[in-house]
């Protein structure tokens, strides 16, 4: 087994021990993700990879687009970054997408979020300003004292107390000054904005999204995965997989049923070609023309009752 293989496994068997719902690994061909899972309102979303490297940016706008549509938390785990192996306890970031190692997302799991992450020069600490605020005063040290101890500027100091991040020097300097733990988690979400926009990969794809969100639901394009869109309104959500005829690929049916079973939304597959078929594999099936008959989301429930 090469060795993404055999990550991609352990945090399967993390996963389902910690009594996560899991999809199985390499559903028809999964790029965007390896595997989603979700533990009451936990939902991750996680892209495994053995050298995080590897991970391009093509990836990033998926991945922001299916956190913020199905509520749940996209997360690179890996090994190594080119050469180096990744520290247990760090959050590393690529293209925007925060990144763990198994370790670090194991801990995470059982309640252990990291505090130090890594970022241009170094590796920093989050720091809690207002409990080093507390801490200096109940002391009664000045800003300047705790400047001169750390050799940094007032202002440095009062950026610390306003919640900036400190290079893991300066924060062990600051912890053993002020006799207490100032630091804070780290936040795990995406930092980054999709700057590059995708376009549907069909006229098809296209014109069913529209009629999408025309009825009243947000509907988004979402490339290199089973399914083709996420569409959402108040009280429902969908995963929609178009379909020249649904006879053309059962197995990437048999994907988005899974996938929308770990996260507890709705597969629908709109089928171009007519079809007398209301469920695959307990996807229920639209037929397109009667699709482009709709005109609210009240029409549309009454073709899902159907």
């Amino acid at each position: 087994m090469d060795p993404r293989q055999e990550l991609i496994k352990n945090i399967y068997d993390f996963l389902k021990k910690n009594d996560f719902t899991v999809s199985e690994p390499g559903l028809y061909g999964l790029v965007t993700f390896d595997l989603i899972c979700r533990r009451g309102s936990e939902r991750y979303i996680l892209k495994i990879l053995y050298n995080v490297n590897t991970f391009s940016k093509i990836g990033v706008v998926p991945l922001i687009k299916m956190s913020a549509m199905t509520d749940s938390t996209a997360l690179i785990i890996g090994e190594k970054a080119g050469n180096g192996k990744l520290e247990r306890g760090v959050l590393y970031f690529r293209h925007g997408v925060p990144i763990l190692s198994l370790e670090s997302f194991e801990d995470y799991i059982n309640g252990e979020a990291p505090f130090i992450y890594s970022a241009p020069g170094g590796f920093y600490v989050g720091i809690n300003g207002q409990k080093m605020r507390n801490l200096r005063e109940e002391k009664d040290y000045s800003i300047g004292y705790i400047a001169q101890k750390l050799g940094v500027s007032r202002r440095s100091v009062s950026l610390y107390e306003s919640g900036s991040s400190a290079t893991i020097d300066i924060y062990l300097k600051l912890e053993s000054i002020l006799k207490g733990d100032i630091s804070r988690e780290v936040d795990i979400s995406i930092t980054a904005e999709p700057d590059m926009p995708v376009s549907p990969a069909s006229e098809f794809i296209s014109e069913v999204l529209s009629i999408m969100n025309s009825i009243g639901y947000v509907s988004e394009y979402i490339s290199r995965n089973p399914f083709d869109g996420l569409s959402f309104s108040s009280d429902s959500r969908l995963i929609v997989g178009t379909f020249n005829d649904t006879g053309e690929n059962l197995n990437r049916i048999k994907s988005i049923k899974k996938i929308s079973d770990v996260l507890e939304e709705i597969p629908i597959i709109i089928n171009k070609e007519r079809t007398s078929r209301k469920d695959v594999y307990g996807c229920r099936i639209i037929n397109f023309n009667d699709l482009r008959k709709v005109y609210d989301i009240d029409r549309f429930n009454e073709l899902l009752e159907k």
